[in-house]
């Protein structure tokens, strides 16, 4: 993967205003299927059919999938939510980040024997596709699908976002995933696992309670991108934990009306808080950053209260996903702990 494609692929996951939910609604032929529920072992048939309607139309699923294949490089919810209903996929997206292309929280679920990684970086391969037979696509999470779905639809029925791409929460993500395989009860069970996770994070650190913050990440010179807005995807996380975003920083220029700003290397003093998250595409561009008098003299760095992750744990933040929550929160434990100090 060329250094280009990766900084076009962090663009549009940064620039991206992740702001709204979506909703899954009920229809007549699903109305069964909503009330049933599914075993471990499969999905109920009663659960069948059910029509799931998107941005592109409503697709109607007149039986249990039986080989799913997921189309996506901008997020894992779907990935995630079929992994944790159980149900393993013919093929998905790979990781454009990871050297293996597998996503680094789900190492110890995705088999490759029995799951085709799919590089849709220069764009999806309509053919490949087809050679895995799906009897269903899930594509929310393809940031091309305006000009993707014609083409998808006509391989196998085909469910796109609800209203824009990025739009919906990690928990409609799993709601829409479990209707489409029959598995609803098993998908609220999911959703509470996760903010299950989410809440044990804030009881073991009650220090981040009141504490602000900061979470960016540089992929491109003498620029970085931060969290902005309170309405990002990632802060209502971090929001959950007892943390707020540094007041510094929530009226800068953001990207293209995006929850997300930008910071020249003038301003990065305007970064410092209780914990300073970052991650950096390159080594050279972390000691750039880090050999700014700014950035030393931030009272977080003076303090130690300043945390260098990886690429992948902010892209998770920013697009949560079900199973990639509870990996990235213990990534930034080491941070999490400083406060508690």
């Amino acid at each position: 993967m060329s250094r280009k494609l990766l900084t076009t692929l962090l663009t549009v996951i940064l620039a991206v205003g992740l702001t709204a939910c979506g909703s899954v609604e009920e229809d007549e032929d699903s109305a069964a299927g909503t009330s049933s529920g599914s075993s471990d072992k499969g999905s109920s048939s009663s659960a069948f059919p059910v029509t799931v309607k998107h941005k592109f139309g409503s697709t109607k699923i007149t039986k249990e999938p039986e080989r799913v294949v997921v189309i996506g490089g901008g997020g894992t919810d779907d990935v995630d939510a079929l992994y944790a209903l159980g149900v393993t996929p013919v093929g998905i997206t790979k990781d454009a980040f990871a050297s293996d292309g597998v996503y680094p929280w789900l190492k110890d679920r995705i088999d490759t024997k029995k799951t085709t990684l799919l590089d849709t970086m220069n764009g999806v391969d309509f053919e490949k596709v087809a050679s895995l037979q799906p009897d269903l696509i899930l594509a929310t999470s393809d940031f091309q699908l305006d000009k993707d779905y014609k083409n998808l639809a006509a391989v196998a029925p085909t469910i796109g976002y609800e209203t824009a791409w990025g739009a919906q929460s990690w928990q409609e993500h799993v709601r829409v995933v479990g209707k489409a395989v029959g598995r609803t009860a098993e998908a609220e069970k999911v959703i509470s696992d996760t903010e299950a996770a989410i809440d044990a994070v804030k009881a073991k650190h009650p220090g981040l309670n009141g504490k602000t913050y900061s979470l960016s990440i540089g992929n491109t010179p003498a620029k970085i991108y931060t969290i902005a807005s309170e309405d990002d995807f990632a802060a209502k996380l971090m929001g959950e934990l007892g943390l707020k975003l540094t007041p510094s920083i929530t009226n800068i220029k953001t990207v293209s009306g995006s929850p997300t700003g930008e910071l020249s290397f003038e301003q990065l003093d305007r970064l410092d808080a209780d914990l300073v998250i970052i991650a950096f595409t390159t080594k050279d561009l972390r000691q750039a950053f880090e050999a700014s008098a700014l950035v030393k003299s931030m009272s977080a760095v003076k303090k130690g209260n300043y945390v260098v992750t990886d690429v992948e744990t902010i892209s998770q933040l920013r697009s949560p996903s079900a199973l990639g929550i509870p990996w990235a929160l213990n990534n930034l434990e080491p941070g999490f702990t400083k406060l508690d100090r």
